[in-house]
């Protein structure tokens, strides 16, 4: 299972000038405005940052207005979309949040937007946009078409430390520190935001063969050298892993970096 595999290496950071994160209104909104919590519809055009040009727009990169169509509506200031688009929309001091007919432009550093990660080119391109490059600060331009109030979900901050609930209790061999256990798996990062506190599933083992994992620090994350011991055979466990007994800071796979991680666990056996 590469999720509880050994750590993966540090990909050589590349290192592009960052300008600062700022705001500039050229339309101020008379509507309603925006809150945490509210369903909003904007119209936005995204550039890369070109610090040559007098308004630091660069390459395009995507664009509802050329669509003809707002983008598809989310709810700000819960983390639906990247951070950069939620501070922009609900301000920081001394802006305030946008009201509907406002417009406003943001100079974002990367690390609000896309961070370490990269973008295509769309297919089709028929706008001709340009991929986003690792590290890209960018250049959005804003405009807020609709507000529907609402209310910010409850957040269940995620624990810090190693969480272990069984599900059901097996009736077999039971699990040692440093042994090879056979098991099947899911795993979901964290979102405090969910009932059942499951975000997206970003592994899985269920429904197929079994696999085999031997529980050293060698061979599989902290979380589950500290968390699988004490289970028997048939059992169902529940693992609530934070990040330093999962993969840190480090990206891994599809996993981000400083992500809290849900193992639901099946033993199948234990040698």
């Amino acid at each position: 299972m590469t999720a509880c595999g050994g750590g993966a290496k540090t990909p050589t950071a590349v290192v592009v000038p960052q300008p600062d994160f700022k705001l500039t209104d050229t339309v101020v909104g008379t509507g309603t405005q925006a809150a945490a919590g509210d369903l909003v519809v904007i119209n936005f055009t995204g550039y890369l940052y070109d610090s040559t040009k007098a308004d630091f727009k660069g390459s395009k990169v995507e664009s509802s207005v050329d669509t003809g169509k707002p983008a598809t509506p989310f709810t700000v200031g819960v983390g639906s979309v990247v951070t950069g688009w939620d501070q922009s929309i609900l301000g920081v001091a001394p802006f305030a949040a946008m009201k509907i007919g406002g417009k406003r432009t943001a100079i974002l550093p990367a690390a609000l937007v896309y961070g370490a990660g990269t973008r295509d080119v769309p297919s089709p391109n028929p706008y001709g946009y340009v991929a986003i490059p690792a590290n890209s600060p960018m250049v959005y331009d804003f405009e807020l078409v609709n507000v529907v109030k609402g209310t910010v979900p409850v957040v269940v901050p995620p624990p810090t430390t190693l969480q272990s609930v069984d599900t059901l209790v097996g009736t077999g061999a039971t699990v040692a520190a440093g042994q090879t256990v056979t098991a099947n798996y899911a795993l979901y990062l964290y979102d405090g935001t969910r009932a059942d506190l499951r975000g997206p599933l970003v592994q899985t083992t269920i429904g197929a063969a079994a696999q085999d994992f031997v529980l050293t620090n060698t061979n599989v994350i902290t979380g589950w050298v500290q968390g699988i011991p004490g289970m028997k055979v048939g059992g169902k466990r529940t693992l609530t892993i934070p990040p330093g007994l999962g993969y840190g800071a480090v990206q891994h796979d599809t996993i981000p970096p400083n992500s809290t991680l849900i193992f639901d666990i099946v033993l199948v056996g234990v040698k």
